[in-house]
């Protein structure tokens, strides 16, 4: 791997490497509820050298001048307009001074000991490109919310260990596909190699799609579970988050397989395809129109797909069969099924 430069992708200075510094960043759209907890568990840490980071997407509760006025050590930048996730994180990018970036939902708590052991493991592992945090549910600690992501060969993620109960899994770091989006550490050259996040990706799929990325650059992906996040979360399903997810997924690999290996893997695609738009039709035409408008979407935003497509090409390292030695072929039903309910 490369040295780290002392000036970063956008221009602004870096910390000595020797620092290890991280920049936290939080993305805030009308979170009042969650920002007192989120906040103040980041600024408990044992990890002595980290900064704050508050985006604002345009919030409209309060949020942002009760976190200028109760938070005055954060860095905060107001967008005008909600950016989404992707465009928030990217936004704190462009200010962020850390030698690691670590996004984190605003609907979180933290462990004081969250940063130290991930810092810790990806600094002393340099095939290791990110890291993502043991994550429990908030409002039940001993069942866990993910232990990072097992990607599908057609693009589905699905959360690792999703409610089980905390203890089941080795206490050990873990290779995994994917970090969660919820919380995950990774090398800013990493992100400056890649531009930062997609910003086609709203909400959802972000993390996929840069783990993605991240696998086909050859790097590692670690799960860390010394390192804890408390997360407020159910899985359910909305028309507008399907639309999200399948834009998303249809996007990423639009932009990543190689056409030989598209037709292939046809037979598996085809039979993701036909369940996603069978739970659809279960579910009512609202989710066939957030899924038509998913396909429409890709084919409308081809030739910037195509961009796309040359620039992470030009990052890949393995091959698509090296890809999928990473990735599985078998669906995770549970999870499937729990959001038919």
């Amino acid at each position: 791997m490369s040295q780290l430069k002392t000036t970063n992708f956008w221009g602004k200075p870096m910390s000595d490497n020797k620092a290890k510094k991280v920049s936290v960043i939080v993305v805030n759209f009308n979170g009042m509820p969650h920002l007192e907890t989120c906040i103040s568990s980041i600024l408990n840490q044992t990890h002595p050298n980290f900064e704050i980071i508050l985006v604002d997407n345009g919030s409209t509760d309060g949020s942002l001048d009760y976190a200028r006025r109760r938070f005055p050590q954060l860095t905060i930048v107001a967008n005008s307009k909600n950016l989404g996730y992707a465009g928030g994180i990217n936004t704190g990018l462009k200010c962020a001074t850390g030698d690691y970036i670590a996004p984190l939902n605003i609907d979180t708590e933290v462990d004081e000991n969250w940063l130290a052991p991930i810092v810790k493991f990806i600094d002393e592992n340099p095939a290791v490109a990110a890291v993502t945090p043991k994550i429990l549910l908030y409002h039940d600690r001993t069942t866990v919310n993910a232990l990072g992501l097992n990607l599908h060969i057609t693009g589905l993620g699905f959360a690792r260990g999703l409610n089980e109960k905390d203890g089941k899994f080795p206490d050990m770091p873990m290779k995994v596909a994917s970090v969660s989006g919820c919380s995950y550490l990774i090398r800013r050259e990493i992100l400056e190699q890649t531009s930062g996040l997609n910003n086609d990706n709203f909400m959802y799929y972000d993390d996929v799609a840069l783990s993605w990325t991240v696998n086909l650059m050859g790097y590692e992906i670690y799960c860390i579970p010394q390192s804890i996040v408390y997360h407020k979360y159910s899985l359910k399903m909305t028309p507008e988050k399907l639309f999200n997810l399948e834009y998303g997924r249809l996007n990423m690999l639009v932009c990543s397989f190689k056409s030989l290996t598209v037709i292939v893997c046809l037979p598996i695609f085809a039979l993701t395809e036909l369940l996603i738009m069978g739970y659809c039709i279960l579910r009512g035409r609202k989710y066939i129109s957030a899924k038509l408008r998913a396909l429409i979407s890709v084919l409308k935003n081809i030739r910037q797909l195509r961009r796309r497509r040359s620039e992470i090409q030009r990052l890949r390292k393995i091959s698509d069969f090296r890809l999928f030695r990473r990735l599985q072929l078998n669906y995770e039903w549970g999870q499937i099924f729990r959001i038919l309910r």
